[in-house]
């Protein structure tokens, strides 16, 4: 099926396309890691609305969590964001 073979890159391309979404990787960008709360704080979102932005990061591949304790810590996966545009540009180059 054509849509599982692209799944990735939807979800990706998805979770970028979110001007809150992107706000949220530039900030983890630039603090490397952070709390949950603080990036609700940052935006003055809800917790439910930056719940759901993080979670739709999460599954895209474009952060990471670590947990400590009770509190969740988001930081960038650079290394995967990287690779899924360049599988992305190589996709396009063979189809």
């Amino acid at each position: 099926m054509l849509h599982q073979k692209y799944d990735k890159f939807i979800k990706f391309f998805r979770a970028l396309a979110s001007e809150e979404r992107i706000e949220i990787l530039q900030l983890l960008k630039k603090n490397n890691e952070m709390y949950a709360q603080d990036i609700e704080k940052n935006f003055f979102m809800e917790q439910s609305t930056a719940s759901h932005h993080l979670n739709t990061l999460l599954k895209a591949g474009t952060v990471k969590t670590r947990k400590q304790g009770r509190n969740i810590y988001y930081s960038l996966r650079k290394d995967n964001i990287k690779s899924v545009f360049d599988e992305f540009m190589k996709q396009l180059e063979t189809t």
